[in-house]
């Protein structure tokens, strides 16, 4: 089976198991942004479980373009397989692979999508290639797109004790003026995620400078 193929046979098992209503439902929760089939995670998961697996061996897929295929579609579900199949096939230990996850950032974004590659695939990228971590997520930081910016502030949520402090602050402060929810909501959440790991450290960077009435909500909720 190549990249084509494997495009395919993934559209005819969500296509076959498409629920229009729970699409309807879908598509308004998000926006009305993306056309979904209207399969939940769980189902999608059993469905594509053994086709999955045939994926990750097949070496005859070339996972960045069929990564990218499958990206261009216009089915959510058919993002959310691509993710999926990036973390299960560990891409992220794979140096090109940056440029990849920029790809997926950049195109059909959203919180949904964003969100999963800055924890799960820019995260675990920046741990196999800590050389690289202060440049480009600098360069994250000051990129002119929000979901860029946002995955710098949230990409070391399952860092803990690993965390660095001064990226995590620079990436917040950096746009802690910024009226946009999706920054906002984000360096809340990054600090509260850290608080689990050192409230003190966030007690006193919300004390020490000027947040949104979002951000402090977020980022004390844990620590009140």
């Amino acid at each position: 089976m190549n990249s084509t193929q494997a495009v395919d046979k993934v559209k005819e098992i969500y296509a076959n198991a498409a629920n229009p209503t729970i699409a309807k439902g879908m598509e308004a929760y998000m926006k009305g942004l993306f056309p979904f089939y209207g399969i939940k995670k769980p189902i999608r998961a059993a469905l594509t479980k053994d086709l999955m697996k045939e994926l990750i061996s097949n070496k005859e897929i070339d996972s960045e373009g069929f990564i990218k295929m499958l990206w261009k579609e216009q089915e959510r579900e058919l993002h959310y397989f691509a993710m999926e199949f990036a973390l299960k096939k560990k891409l992220y230990l794979k140096k090109e692979s940056l440029e990849l996850f920029e790809f997926m950032i950049l195109h059909h974004s959203w919180w949904d999508s964003v969100d999963f590659i800055a924890a799960h695939l820019v995260g675990k990228y920046m741990t196999q290639f800590p050389e690289e971590k202060e440049e480009e997520i600098m360069r994250f930081i000051n990129h002119p797109n929000i979901w860029m910016n946002r995955t710098s502030m949230i990409f070391q949520l399952f860092y803990k004790e690993k965390t660095d402090t001064d990226l995590l602050l620079a990436a917040i402060l950096t746009h802690i003026d910024s009226k946009e929810f999706f920054h906002r909501k984000a360096m809340g959440w990054a600090l509260r995620q850290y608080s689990k790991t050192d409230a003190n450290f966030v007690i006193q960077t919300v004390n020490a400078h000027k947040f949104s009435g979002l951000t402090v909500r977020e980022a004390t909720r844990l620590v009140r």
